[in-house]
């Protein structure tokens, strides 16, 4: 649900940001009409318009949706009602840091400072290279990397909450770390195996099937009873047979669900250094061979041993996974707690209008790819 800061204006730029991703507040001199109240706290529609008109760009963009489309009652008021959860949630993310006792550090604002001024570089706000062709026409700031904001629904004090409020989950889920509430929840919740797989399928993915199929087990079981007989052969058996070439040299960190459950429930009670008594097998896959090994904490903090890593580039770990689950959890409880109302003006948002909701004047904000479009004052053209 949320990513490093690094990434957030990359991804705002390639048009994949979702509401999950969306934080903040307005600035305290906000004059836009009040949509909802959190717990008395006011929220302005410039906040709440500004996510979805992301949403509804986004969903243009990656689904050719248009503007007739987006307005349909059921989809909007489905993009309306996750923006206003996210409100919430990242209020409460707020309560959170607060409950912590968390406050952005001093290298937590340069951090957010530095990405900032790269962002700003990366949009010619200090070279005089924006090029890139704006399609929603913003008036009355010249400045390139806010006209961008703009473009998207974004006010610069939106943007900077945003990335306050992300870096700010960050530090909670490192004070948990340091406080060793993450390790221990690793320590608890986590395994650690290496495994041999044979496959029940052919180079192509084609399922085996008769004398191919039995010899593919027969293999299988030949060397599960080499690896129980001599322990200590088993990577040499993994580096000669071993199919699953996702896997490292490492073999895998998970926890439940991460795997099929055949696997997990092979190894779960086993102490470190033993071998699945019987062959595992899952459809599709194979059986597999598995040797417990031991947890290593240093795993926590490394990317190559997170299982969920997306691609190149993907610094996620352990330790975030874990602690942005015990921030949900934490989160739920105090989104359980919290009082919130909605306003007429809340009501009145439509696809149509949602543009003169924003604290600057734009022109349409959603194309519209059909015959509906949306003009400067919200009206459909």
């Amino acid at each position: 649900m949320y990513m490093k800061l690094k990434r957030f204006l990359s991804m705002l730029m390639a048009s994949v940001l979702c509401v999950g991703m969306l934080a903040g507040c307005g600035s305290s001199k906000d004059s836009t009409p009040v949509v909802m109240t959190v717990d008395g706290e006011d929220v302005q529609s410039s906040e709440l318009a500004a996510y979805i008109v992301y949403n509804m760009m986004y969903y243009e963009n990656y689904f050719g949706m248009d503007v007739s489309q987006l307005a349909e009652e059921t989809i909007f008021d489905s993009i309306k009602e996750g923006c206003k959860n996210k409100v919430i949630q990242y209020r409460a993310i707020d309560k959170l840091a607060e409950q912590e006792g968390v406050t952005l550090s001093k290298e937590s604002k340069e951090k957010l400072e530095e990405n900032k001024n790269t962002n700003r570089e990366s949009l010619g706000s200090k070279t005089g290279s924006f090029t890139r062709w704006l399609k929603y026409s913003v008036k009355g700031d010249e400045d390139p990397f806010v006209t961008y904001l703009n473009s998207y629904g974004y006010t610069e004090a939106l943007y900077d909450k945003n990335c306050e409020t992300m870096q700010l989950e960050q530090d909670i889920i490192d004070k948990y770390y340091d406080d060793g509430v993450i390790t221990e929840k690793f320590n608890n919740t986590y395994l650690h195996a290496k495994s041999i797989l044979i496959a029940d399928t052919d180079d192509d993915g084609n399922a085996l099937t008769g004398d191919a199929l039995e010899a593919a087990k027969k293999k299988a079981q030949d060397i599960l009873d080499k690896a129980k007989a001599n322990p200590d052969d088993f990577d040499t058996l993994w580096k000669e047979n071993n199919a699953d070439t996702a896997q490292s040299d490492d073999g895998y960190y998970f926890t439940e669900g991460d795997m099929v459950d055949e696997y997990y429930n092979a190894i779960k009670d086993r102490h470190v250094d033993s071998i699945n008594g019987e062959l595992v097998y899952h459809e599709g896959y194979g059986w597999f061979i598995i040797k417990k090994m031991e947890l290593k904490e240093d795993a926590l903090t490394d990317t190559s041993a997170y299982l969920n890593n997306t691609g190149d580039g993907d610094d996620s770990t352990i330790k975030t996974a874990i602690g942005e689950t015990i921030v949900s959890d934490k989160l739920d409880e105090i989104i359980e707690s919290l009082e919130v109302e909605t306003t007429d003006e809340y009501d009145k948002i439509t696809a149509y209008n949602v543009n003169t909701y924003l604290p600057f004047a734009s022109d349409a904000l959603v194309s519209g790819s059909g015959s509906a479009s949306i003009s400067a004052n919200g009206s459909a053209a």
